[in-house]
């Protein structure tokens, strides 16, 4: 399954895994530099899912801010 199609819990999962791997030396020299691009991949698509995240809730959270109102106390 390629990175794009998991979510942010898959991809920790698959990255945890790949490193279990790697640290446990399970992965042949032969699909070392595979896993390595496959780890990179899942550590761009999990940051690329918390900076949208983040967005949409700094978004609702000045969505809220303007409906509602809020404390000048910065």
């Amino acid at each position: 399954m390629a990175a794009k199609e998991l979510n942010y819990a898959e991809s920790i999962k698959r990255l945890d895994e790949i490193l279990e791997d790697i640290d446990q030396s399970r992965i042949p020299i032969d699909v070392l530099a595979e896993r390595v691009l496959e780890a990179a991949a899942l550590l761009k698509r999990c940051k690329s899912l918390l900076t949208e995240t983040e967005a949409k809730v700094r978004d609702v959270l000045q969505g809220l801010e303007k409906d509602f109102g809020g404390d000048n106390d910065d």
